[in-house]
């Protein structure tokens, strides 16, 4: 009866025992390992989005860079040296002048690319675009109204000659090219703007007017008004 008894009251203090324990169901250990997972997992996805955003700009810059050599092979420049620097607003001339009697104006801004022209001394160069190199700059110019090259600085100057001799004649607006060199004169051919005209000369009138005597691409000769153009 004894050994019953003593039985009955170790199986009431085990019970009780148990019931006293505590067993967490979450524990500060267990956070600090998901704190650090997550830490982890950031650390892993960080170098992932900077390399994602270093493809993006570069996708970005090379589909510049071939927008504009379609560009320029479209206006038949051939292949062009994307400008590093950009140009300063005023900083453009608007023509420049051949130096030497042999210079040369390349498809692209380096002595490396294409000879596209050769020009004597004294030839005024329309400059649409310039590009500085680590050899200097270089002038994008209009060989014609389809086709631009670059040439040197160092071969052309922004300062027209003293003994500059036009070789075009660019109308400003839609011009009469005329017999003569007055309004008096009839009409033989009528240009639109924008159109380049062989220089032959020029002559001031009687009413102090400068004309200047061209040729058309057409091959006609005759005159228009100096106000309404402009000599390169």
């Amino acid at each position: 009866m004894k050994k019953k008894f003593l039985a009955t009251i170790g199986a009431v203090l085990g019970l009780s025992l148990l019931i006293s324990i505590n067993i967490p169901t979450s524990t500060k250990a267990d956070s600090n390992l998901l704190l650090a997972s997550v830490e982890w997992v950031q650390a892993q996805l960080n170098p992932i989005q900077t390399k994602v955003t270093s493809l993006e700009k570069q996708v970005a810059e090379q589909k510049v860079l071939i927008e504009q050599l379609q560009k320029a092979v479209a206006e038949g420049g051939g292949v062009v040296t994307p400008p590093t620097t950009p140009t300063v607003p005023g900083d453009l001339p608007s023509v420049v002048y051949t130096t030497t009697n042999s210079v040369k104006v390349h498809s692209g801004a380096s002595r490396d690319y294409k000879v596209l022209a050769t020009f004597g001394a004294n030839k005024g160069l329309t400059v649409i675009d310039q590009h500085k190199s680590a050899s200097g700059v270089w002038y994008r110019v209009e060989i014609s109204a389809t086709v631009k090259g670059w040439v040197f600085s160092g071969d052309v100057s922004t300062t027209k000659p003293t003994d500059y001799i036009p070789t075009n004649v660019i109308t400003k607006q839609a011009v009469n090219v005329r017999k003569g060199a007055t309004t008096n004169y009839a009409s033989i051919e009528l240009v639109a703007k924008g159109t380049s005209l062989k220089y032959l000369g020029s002559f001031k009138n009687a009413s102090g007017e400068t004309w200047y005597n061209v040729q058309t691409a057409k091959g006609t000769k005759g005159w228009v008004l100096s106000t309404l153009t402009e000599v390169k």
